[in-house]
């Protein structure tokens, strides 16, 4: 402000020259309008882009997808204040990696700017969940959930918890840090052991849970036979018809065939049966 008073008090101080006071009122008022046009050229293009540093921007370099350290050091050398603004999950980029920054790449920004950046803290940590006590079908949900597989399910007979379809063990202890698609093994109980050696009802049953229970009554794997019959309503092996009845001894039992369910046509023809 000081400069602009000095230049005024200047002007004051200056002879105005004897043509100008021969001029008529109209001449002189062009004379002030020049001058003013003139002094309004002078202040936006020469003061004001001087004043506000218009001269000194820059583009703004592209610091994305680089280590953090990496980064500052571009944004310091050129003249620019890098800042850690925040950090987020990002299975894409490695802890460290920039993920973003504002002002965006390449806009016109004065030397000395503030550049904000977001880093990637990566990959989200996963806690496995306690599924002990859970049913098998919501075990499952909770672990597509969060990202996790079934990788194999068991069953076994179980006195601690005897509810079937109950989940007993699991392969990962719960609060253990996995990462996604980790896969896991889930024990499901089959309720509680027999009390009896009886051939028990399987019809309705998985094979698997079937082969479980005739050999918890001391009928061994290899006097099992399985055929199959075509039924593509029905879930793929599941139990549709036994050979000996239930609640028939066990040891009276020399061999016994299950026939279960499949949704493949049959080498033998449609709706036939194989062993």
């Amino acid at each position: 402000m000081n400069f602009f008073h000095t230049m005024i008090e200047k002007l004051r101080d200056l002879e105005i020259p004897e043509r100008y006071r021969q001029l008529v009122w109209w001449q002189k008022s062009l004379v002030w309008l020049v001058s003013l046009v003139l002094l309004v050229l002078f202040m936006d293009y020469l003061v004001m882009p001087w004043y506000t540093r218009l001269g000194e921007e820059y583009q703004l370099p592209d610091v994305t997808v680089k280590q953090i350290s990496q980064a500052q050091d571009i944004l310091r050398e050129e003249g620019f204040k890098p800042i850690v603004q925040d950090s987020a999950y990002d299975s894409d980029y490695a802890p460290g990696v920039v993920l973003r920054q504002n002002p965006e790449p390449f806009t016109t920004v004065k030397k000395g700017r503030r550049v904000y950046l977001v880093v990637s803290s990566g990959e989200k940590p996963i806690y496995m969940p306690d599924l002990i006590r859970e049913s098998l079908t919501n075990a499952e949900l909770r672990l597509k959930e969060m990202g996790l597989v079934l990788n194999h399910k068991y069953l076994e007979f179980s006195e601690a918890i005897p509810y079937p379809g109950v989940v007993i063990r699991q392969s990962v202890p719960p609060g253990d840090l996995v990462r996604a698609g980790k896969g896991v093994n889930l024990t499901v109980s089959l309720g509680p052991p027999p009390d009896s050696q009886e051939v028990p009802r399987l019809v309705g049953k998985s094979l698997e849970q079937a082969l479980k229970e005739l050999e918890a009554v001391g009928i061994p794997r290899d006097s099992i036979a399985v055929r199959e019959s075509y039924k593509p309503n029905l879930v793929p092996f599941t139990v549709i018809a036994q050979s000996v009845p239930e609640s028939t001894p066990s040891i009276d039992v020399g061999r016994i065939e299950l026939t279960i369910s499949t949704d493949e046509l049959s080498r033998r023809g449609q709706g036939g049966a194989n062993e």
